[in-house]
């Protein structure tokens, strides 16, 4: 379907506004992959290279050129250039001709035990997440978004971590660290829930990515990896972090009411006198 931009001068403006505000240090890995700004405001080219796109195409969107401009490249321009939802629904309406189509909603979100949903959005000490078995969220407090930003617009977990070129800036040692032994347990669920929709959703978004895919057919996956494994500490970066890389351990924990689903921690891989700044101010 072939886009009708009517409102050119309206997303020229809301683009280029945002890009002059923004605060390159909230980016998780945009230092490593740019080196250190003392300034506000992101470039076109480093938009489009975060989106995963050419400076090009991200020079029509915001040039308010009519493309065939998809869901997901519109969604990460969204979150690298931080817009309002007021500015996202503006530049989604004009751009697509329709409001945005909101995530999916897991139905396990209403059959969270609510002690279990209080302990995870009230905690302080540690980011925690509540995810179910095709990794719809349902449940976050406000220290995971010190990590993952992202978590916010209602990602799918394993999309945004296996497809998303910004996961691949933040996430250090991409594929060895972090996308074989998560595709590991994308391809465990996906033989254990073959009658699943939503997780068959997942995985066809996972398979239209190139690297992701050739990561799934591959037969040095590990096997019968079905959650994290706390010993595997895994690299990455912060925001307001700059370049420093952070070795963390995630933690997996089940709720006995929705076996399921697992509740997830995120500790500092090193001790407190090592790594200081896990816990962010």
């Amino acid at each position: 379907m072939s886009s009708k931009v009517t409102g050119a001068p309206t997303i020229s403006r809301i683009l280029r506004q945002a890009r002059t505000r923004r605060d390159t240090s909230d980016i998780p890995g945009f230092s490593a992959a740019f080196g250190s700004k003392s300034r506000h405001g992101i470039t076109q080219e480093e938009t489009a290279k975060l989106a995963g796109v050419s400076r090009r195409w991200y020079n029509a969107l915001e040039s308010g050129r009519p493309a065939n401009y998809s869901d997901t490249f519109l969604q990460a321009v969204r979150r690298i250039l931080n817009l309002t939802s007021d500015e996202w629904h503006i530049v989604y309406r004009l751009t697509r001709g329709h409001t945005p189509v909101e995530a999916p909603v897991s139905p396990l979100r209403a059959l969270l035990p609510e002690p279990v949903r209080d302990l995870v959005e009230h905690s302080e000490k540690w980011p925690l997440y509540v995810s179910d078995h095709r990794w719809d969220v349902l449940a976050y407090n406000a220290k995971i978004l010190e990590i993952f930003p992202w978590m916010t617009y209602g990602l799918n977990v394993m999309e945004w971590a296996l497809t998303w070129p910004e996961a691949r800036t933040q996430l250090i040692n991409w594929q060895e660290e972090w996308a074989s032994p998560m595709m590991a347990q994308l391809r465990v669920h996906a033989d254990q829930y073959r009658g699943d929709r939503r997780l068959q959703e997942v995985i066809e978004v996972v398979h239209r990515d190139p690297a992701a895919r050739k990561l799934w057919d591959s037969p040095n996956l590990p096997l019968n990896v079905t959650h994290p494994v706390s010993h595997h500490p895994r690299r990455l970066y912060l925001p307001r972090q700059g370049g420093r890389e952070f070795a963390v351990r995630f933690m997996a924990f089940t709720p006995i009411e929705l076996p399921s689903c697992r509740l997830m921690a995120i500790t500092p891989a090193e001790p407190a006198a090592v790594q200081p700044s896990f816990t962010l101010d």
